[in-house]
């Protein structure tokens, strides 16, 4: 296996859904697949000194995922209240906490040069604190590949950032809902994904792959030569919260050892549907899956 350590860059937070405190944070759930997967994962984050910190900390612990990066300080632990429809999620986000102060000063160029790829959202650059650290990152990065989850979350977004964002990533993920947000952002016209796609493909010289996902349609892959459908299984919902996050982490862990899209995105959809299947955003994978995801995605 390609032995590529990833980081990811963001939010570290506790989702409440229907009464219950989940662990999660889109970034936080790709790096917990990301490991699930084979593969050396890392988050550059804040928690707050309080005790849902103390959990979140706790919880990367058992994940497995690397907090040479995760700081904490004086705000609060970031929390969701998730309210779910028809296993669908709508969000309650809380602003001003810990994740919103990621701090530039701390995090250590040098130690940056140990990851050959980069994750990272929208979400968390909502504060100009966590997005000068994120412009940070990416100037003293070495990353080979530059993973961007767009991951929209009301009032938490704006054209510069986005446009930014674009601007840094060699694959972009987003869902179909997105594409017209996005397009009327970006173009001040709601476009369809052909006419979207084209347009980030000849503004962004950098962007390489673009990867736009239905659900349970499955996702389209598109490059500056071809684009083609790559279907899903359908499987039963229990709920979606943290699917688009496992996909993307099993994408890339494909896709860093073969550069394969199409075989990448198959297992995207595979592990996607198991966690729609599941409850909870990181659902322990049992052996016999994690074993049948570790030959899928070998080279």
């Amino acid at each position: 296996m390609n032995n590529t350590k990833v980081l990811a860059f963001g939010e570290v937070l506790w989702d409440f859904i229907e009464g219950d405190k989940h662990f999660g944070g889109a970034p936080v759930n790709f790096a917990a697949h990301m490991v699930q997967c084979g593969r050396e994962a890392a988050i550059v984050t804040a928690v707050g000194a309080d005790k849902l910190g103390d959990q979140a900390i706790e919880a990367m612990t058992h994940l497995n995922v690397g907090q040479d990066f995760v700081q904490r300080n004086d705000k609060l632990t970031g929390r969701v209240m998730v309210f779910l429809e028809e296993g669908q999620p709508s969000y309650r986000i809380r602003k001003d906490v810990a994740y919103d102060y990621i701090e530039r000063s701390a995090i250590d160029p040098g130690r940056l040069q140990d990851y050959g790829a980069f994750y990272f959202g929208t979400l968390a650059q909502r504060h100009s604190v966590s997005r000068s650290a994120l412009d940070h990152i990416m100037t003293n990065g070495r990353f080979s590949t530059v993973f961007y989850d767009v991951n929209l979350r009301r009032d938490s977004y704006s054209a510069e950032t986005v446009g930014a964002s674009f601007g840094y990533c060699t694959i972009a993920k987003m869902n179909d809902e997105e594409v017209q947000v996005l397009s009327k952002l970006l173009c001040g016209e709601e476009s369809d994904e052909e006419g979207f796609a084209s347009y980030l493909l000849q503004t962004f010289s950098n962007i390489e792959l673009l990867i736009i996902t239905g659900g349970g349609e499955g996702c389209t892959i598109r490059t500056r030569t071809e684009h083609y459908k790559v279907s899903a299984q359908m499987m039963p919902v229990k709920d979606s919260v943290g699917a688009g996050d496992a996909f993307c982490a099993a994408f890339l862990n494909t896709y860093l050892t073969t550069r394969d899209p199409r075989k990448s995105a198959r297992i995207g959809n595979i592990v996607g549907g198991f966690v729609v299947s599941e409850h909870g955003a990181i659902p322990i994978y049992p052996e016999q899956f994690r074993r049948k995801i570790e030959i899928l995605s070998a080279g």
